[in-house]
């Protein structure tokens, strides 16, 4: 009635009938060109040479809509609303309504219900709430045209309302792929964190399998940002099979930048030379280009370098310690060899001693027994050296023992030294059983034979 009343009222006022016929939804609208060109940029163009137009779709309009913005253009005052503003904030910027009355808010529908939107919804949930229930049923254009969702769920996040969020997303899975994708993208470029936004659009895809194509998958996936995912989420999204190939590629490639940037960022905590490991970090973060497979790549082959230095570290310090027990060992040998260089001159004046004294016993001892010579050439010898026969047998123990002692002094080494210098101490047991005196004197024998056994 009010744009009725309008209408007629121009007709008289200026002397002139409708010229122009707009159809809308089915509904026909007599109108007049000069006040519809006046207000609305878009009336204008398609008006100049045409006296019928048609608002169809991708015109997001209802008949109800333009009748109020017709009625604005007659200079009817509209009355705004928080039911309302969406669909006429929509239609002013389709019908490029921005163009004149800059000098007065009232005169231009644009400006009319930005300011509405600032002073009045964006500072009431509920107001808000009823907004963005009304930009639902006005997508795409309630978000391409005056960006309404992104601005709504804006405000709720600094109102501190994050249950409303929760609802409106929730509300949207039952939207046609187009429009979603619409609202989540909205919705990413404004929150911190991805992690609701994840949960929306994985009960989303899962209520729609098998209805949404392969492209329309990959678009709502692409709003997630797997920077923003919690590691909890971010391995969900690794396993998750309803999500798009593409999007699961770029979450692995995700998690593995994180577990890196994790390992890099512990070893740094220990480290003492930080900053090579700071510029790997910078240089990680730079290419943003990386590919799953030089990833990989460059995972395994720092992996293979650290397992290398160790390596190359332990070798080192094996090596470190071989040296120091081979100087231990020379020094050692030298030592030894010093000792046995010694015990060995001993050894053979001791030797020397007991074949002398050996020859000289058994001589006297083969004479004594008959073994060799006659009885005469014994007491020939026996006068020639001025001694008696006991005086002889006398010198002959005296001998024996002395040399028994010799021989004993010769082998008592250490254990230690006897098992080291035991090839010394067999030649000088062979050498001695070659003896005459050692294999006639039972008594000597054993007892030098127990001896060297002990310390064998």
């Amino acid at each position: 009635m009010e744009l009725e009343s309008r209408v007629h009222k121009w007709s008289l006022v200026n002397n002139s009938k409708p010229d122009v016929l707009v159809h809308v939804g089915g509904t026909r609208f007599h109108l007049h060109k000069d006040p519809l060109s006046r207000r609305s940029g878009y009336l204008k163009r398609h008006l100049t040479t045409v006296n019928e137009l048609t608002l169809s779709p991708p015109l997001n309009i209802t008949a109800e809509t333009f009748s109020l913005v017709t009625a604005f253009c007659y200079g009817s005052h509209l009355e705004l609303t928080p039911f309302n503003v969406v669909s006429l904030r929509v239609a002013a910027e389709l019908l490029l309504m921005t163009g004149a009355g800059r000098n007065d808010v009232r005169d231009n529908l644009s400006n009319l219900t930005e300011s509405y939107l600032r002073r009045v919804v964006f500072v009431n949930v509920e107001y808000i709430k009823i907004v963005l229930r009304s930009c639902l049923t006005l997508l795409p254009e309630s978000e391409t045209t005056a960006f309404l969702v992104g601005r709504c769920i804006e405000a709720l996040t600094e109102v501190g309302d994050g249950e409303c969020v929760n609802e409106f997303l929730e509300q949207a899975v039952i939207l046609p792929a187009g429009d979603f994708v619409v609202v989540v993208g909205a919705v990413q470029q404004r929150f911190p964190r991805h992690d609701l936004l994840y949960r929306v659009v994985d009960a989303y895809v899962k209520e729609h399998d098998g209805e949404i194509t392969e492209e329309e998958k990959v678009r709502i996936c692409n709003s997630i940002d797997c920077d923003k995912l919690s590691p909890q989420l971010l391995l969900h999204a690794v396993q998750n099979p309803k999500m798009s190939l593409r999007f699961i590629v770029r979450a692995m490639l995700q998690e593995q930048v994180n577990t890196r940037h994790s390992i890099i960022t512990a070893a740094d905590a220990v480290a003492t030379s930080s900053g090579h490991r700071k510029r790997e970090i910078t240089d990680a973060e730079r290419d943003s280009s990386v590919t799953l497979g030089s990833l990989l790549q460059r995972d395994t082959a720092a992996r293979q370098n650290c397992r290398l230095r160790a390596a190359m570290d332990s070798t080192s310090s094996r090596i470190k310690s071989l040296e120091k027990e081979l100087d231990e060992m020379k020094k050692l040998i030298s030592k030894e060899t010093e000792r046995m260089m010694e015990s060995s001159s001993k050894s053979r004046s001791v030797m020397d001693s007991a074949r002398s004294a050996s020859f000289h016993c058994g001589n006297v001892d083969k004479m004594q027994r008959g073994e060799r010579g006659s009885v005469s050439s014994l007491s020939t010898t026996f006068r020639r050296g001025g001694s008696s026969p006991q005086t002889q047998h006398k010198r002959e123990k005296s001998l024996g023992k002395r040399l028994m002692n010799g021989i004993k002094n010769a082998l008592s080494l250490s254990k230690q030294e006897a098992k080291k210098n035991a090839s010394t101490v067999e030649e000088i047991y062979d050498g001695l059983e070659d003896f005459v005196w050692i294999k006639d004197d039972d008594n000597i024998s054993e007892e030098l034979h127990s001896h060297y056994i002990k310390n064998k």
